[in-house]
This record gives C-alpha cells, sequence and structure tokens, in this order.
C-alpha cells in the first residue's frame, strides 16, 4: 500500500531563502490560458442550459457572457491571492524615470 504525506509545512515548499519562488511569465501565461478555457467552456453549458430552459438566443449569450466573466473573475482573484499572477513584492521593473 502506497501511503503519500504533504508537507508539514507548506511554506517551504514555495520558498527559496528568505522570498517566496513566483512561477514564471510562461508558467503565468499557461494558468490565465487555462482560465480562459475554463471559463469559455463555463459560458458555454451556461448559454447552452438557458437556451433549453427556454430562453432565447440572445438572452442565453448574455447569459452564457456573464458566466464567462464571473468565472474569469473568479479563476484570476484566486490566482493572484495564491501568488500564481502578479509581480512579486519588490520585484519586476520600477517607474521610475530617474533611474
Amino acid at each position: 500500500m502506497v501511503e503519500l504525506r504533504l508537507p508539514a509545512d507548506w511554506s517551504t515548499a514555495l520558498v527559496e531563502g528568505d522570498r517566496p519562488v513566483r512561477p514564471t511569465f510562461p508558467v503565468q501565461l499557461l494558468l490565465v490560458l487555462l482560465s480562459f478555457v475554463s471559463s469559455l467552456l463555463a459560458a458555454v453549458v451556461a448559454g447552452v442550459l438557458s437556451h433549453e430552459a427556454g430562453t432565447r438566443a440572445a438572452g442565453a449569450v448574455l447569459y452564457g457572457g456573464g458566466a464567462f466573466m464571473g468565472w474569469m473573475t473568479l479563476c484570476v482573484t484566486v490566482l493572484t491571492a495564491l501568488g500564481l499572477l502578479g509581480v512579486p513584492a519588490g520585484g519586476g521593473r520600477r517607474n521610475d524615470p530617474g533611474e
């Protein structure tokens, strides 16, 4: 029998030295693409279910669009809260013209 164990302290899994490790830009791009595709799937399912329930085509498209926006917002918010999207704190380029 195989037993899987999680690390006792998750903070050590994503920390290198004293800074948290952020995914590279291509990984972040793939996460956003995955969010987009899952949002598109949710929109199509919501639109089709709405149309099957008797809504006209225009209403079903609007319903699907609302589902898309809601799911995409949720995905990006969760990924940002987990620290998987965005520029690291104190990292990236500064916008100081004097540099």
